[in-house]
Formats: C-alpha cells, structure tokens, sequence
C-alpha cells in the first residue's frame, strides 16, 4: 500500500481537500452533528424490524437495477428531506444527484473493490459517510480489472447483497474471491493504490480518473489508522449519489476503456456479429 497523495486545501475553507490530478475531493463537516443524527434516525424509523449486524440498504429517487447496472424505470420512492436539504450545498449544482442509494455498515464491514457504472449514471459520483470514520482504498485499474470485468456476471441478488455503490463490480464472477476479498495487483505491475481516511460527516465526490479508472473498496477490519492512532470502527452509514442518464444520454468515451461497461458492450456486440452469435450469448 502506497503512501496517500497530498492534497491542495482550498484557502477559503480549511475543510475542502482536493486531488485535482486524480479527481478527488473530499469535503470535511459537510453536514453538521445535529443532521447526522437526524438521518441516523430517519434510517432506522424506516425499516426499525432490520436493526441489529446486518447489512441494510435503502433506495430513493429511481432505484438502483441490480441487473443492468442502471436506474429502475418502474421502482421510485420520494426522496427524503434529510436528503434534499443538503442538494444545495453540493459541489456541483449543474448536475444535481437524483438517484441514491442509502446504506448501513455494521462495524467491521467491507466492500469489494468496484468500479460504478460508467454509461448509465453521469460522471459526479457522490459519497456522504456518517456515523463512524473509515478508510477507503484507492487502486488504479489494470489488465486483471479489465479481465475480471469480461467474466460472466454473479446473480443480481448477490450484487444487492454486498454492493455498497451498486456497480459494475471488480469481482462479478460466480468463482471470485470472496466479497471482502481485495485482489492482488496484477503480476509484475504495481498498481497505484492507497487509503484514504473519510471522516464521519464527509462528502467524497468522485470524477475524471478516480470515478472511471480506479476502484474503490474498504478492507474489512476491526480499526482503522487514523492519524496515527488505531481506532474501532462503529457502525457507518453512507449515501451514494448518482445522475441518471436517459435515453440519447446513455454511454461514455472515457480514457479507461478496460474497466467500461459501455465498451464491454461494444466488444461483445463486435464479437458476436463476426461469430454470427446473439451478443447476448457471450455473457451467459
């Protein structure tokens, strides 16, 4: 694991960190003690029979489709105050979020490492974690990436099972490593890769490289480093915020052609017409 980058702080607000050349920002306090706690709260007021050490998932605006990796046309519930009081303060008012995906993570819990989807949701990919702190590891994608990305996908139930940000996910195979599994660079390649601490309170936004090219995973572990001391993780919430794109707006041309599902399709599309093949033949 390499050494985190160092970020420029933005001289008008201490609390706004950026990694321009890899698309990262990271806002610190972005919500207040007294809204956490209200969404800690609503959360729960709404599914309270699940509270406890599993894993829960709550969908607002269009749905996520575990199986085609974009937004439901049929499932949509209201997006919540808790949600939209905040729409305001976000980095980028040009493209506002309008499907999110809102998630508990028991203490200890992991995510596998993922790339979200490139051509159904624009390029603004938006993550607020509240209730614990937690260390989210950063890894440019290679030709493993690309490789695991062209295997025959796992079952939509098992990507609703363990995606936190529901995706195109690194490892989509019935045989991957397990879901906590963080694969190994590629042989004789050394991936940049690193952790980066996000607070409780602190909005991620992901572009350019960081949303298209690297994955984004968290170990699961007991503690976490952070600055310097070792602390217990606690339960966490996040909320990952998309745009949804429709119709003509469907697609992507981005520089990381490996780990694009959009490209994917094309390839399969290619393969299938030169084998005289449905294209939809090659994934099954």
């Amino acid at each position: 694991m390499q050494q985190a980058p160092i970020p420029t702080i933005e001289p008008s607000n201490p609390n706004v960190l950026r990694w321009d050349d890899i698309g990262l920002t990271l806002i610190h306090e972005f919500i207040t003690k007294g809204e956490e706690a209200a969404m800690i709260e609503a959360f729960h007021a709404r599914d309270p029979a699940k509270e406890g050490k599993r894993r829960i998932s709550q969908h607002f605006g269009h749905h996520f489709d575990y199986t085609t990796f974009g937004a439901s046309e049929t499932h949509f519930t209201p997006v919540p105050p808790y949600i939209t009081d905040f729409l305001p303060r976000l980095p980028i008012q040009s493209h506002l979020p309008d499907q999110f995906t809102v998630q508990y993570y028991p203490a200890g819990s992991g995510i596998p490492p993922h790339v979200d989807t490139h051509s159904m949701f624009a390029e603004a990919l938006y993550s607020l974690s509240f209730g614990s702190a937690v260390a989210m590891q950063f890894r440019m994608s290679g030709p493993n990436d690309a490789r695991k990305m062209r295997l025959p996908k796992r079952s939509a139930q098992n990507e609703k099972n363990h995606t936190e940000s529901p995706a195109a996910t690194i490892n989509n195979n019935a045989n991957a490593p397990g879901d906590d599994a963080i694969p190994t660079p590629d042989e004789g390649q050394q991936l940049r890769s690193w952790e980066l601490v996000l607070p409780a309170r602190s909005l991620l936004l992901m572009t350019g490289p960081a949303r298209y090219g690297y994955t984004h995973a968290i170990r699961p572990r007991k503690t976490d480093v952070i600055d310097g001391q070792t602390v217990p993780r606690e339960g966490r919430y996040s909320i990952t915020m998309r745009s949804v794109r429709r119709r003509d707006e469907i697609g992507c041309d981005c520089a990381y052609p490996g780990v694009c599902d959009a490209r994917i399709r094309e390839e399969m599309a290619l393969l299938a017409a030169s084998r005289g093949e449905d294209d939809a033949s090659l994934q099954e």
